[in-house]
Formats: structure tokens, C-alpha cells, sequence
């Protein structure tokens, strides 16, 4: 019988398991902490600046004035008019 030589490297399949589990926990942390930052960026902060440019030029008594001349409140009927 001829002797074989043993080979030298051996696939680590020592806690193998574990460094795949422990990466995975890793990967969903990094993530649980970047998607609410992405999400304030992307929607939240554009969302607040229109509203802030919104009710920086308007003016409830031009809107109320439109609404009552366009016939939407029951209380104040077309032409009825308001004092300008």
C-alpha cells in the first residue's frame, strides 16, 4: 500500500454557522439604522418644506372668499358677498 499524503487545507467548518448568523445580524442592524435616516431625507424633509413654503403665502380669508364665492358653503350662498 503507498501512502497518500493527507491534504493540507481543510474546509473551516468550525462555527461556520455562527459567522453567518452573526454577519446576517450585522447586515439587518446597519440597515434598521440607515432606512429610517433614508426615509427622513427622501420624504419627511422635502414633505415639511412644501408645507412650510405652503402656509408661508396663504391667506385663510382669500381661500374663504373663493369658497364662498364659488358656492361651497351651504351658510353662504353665491353672491351674497362679503364686505371688501
Amino acid at each position: 500500500m503507498g501512502l497518500k499524503s493527507k491534504p493540507d487545507f481543510k474546509f473551516p467548518m468550525h462555527d461556520t454557522h455562527l459567522h453567518k448568523s452573526l454577519r446576517n445580524l450585522k447586515v439587518a442592524c446597519v440597515l434598521a439604522l440607515i432606512a429610517p435616516v433614508c426615509l427622513y431625507v427622501c420624504h419627511n424633509a422635502p414633505r415639511k418644506a412644501k408645507y412650510k413654503t405652503f402656509y408661508s403665502q396663504y391667506d385663510p380669508m382669500d381661500a374663504f372668499e373663493r369658497m364662498m364665492n364659488g358656492g361651497y358653503l351651504s351658510s353662504c350662498p353665491p353672491g351674497s358677498g362679503g364686505k371688501k
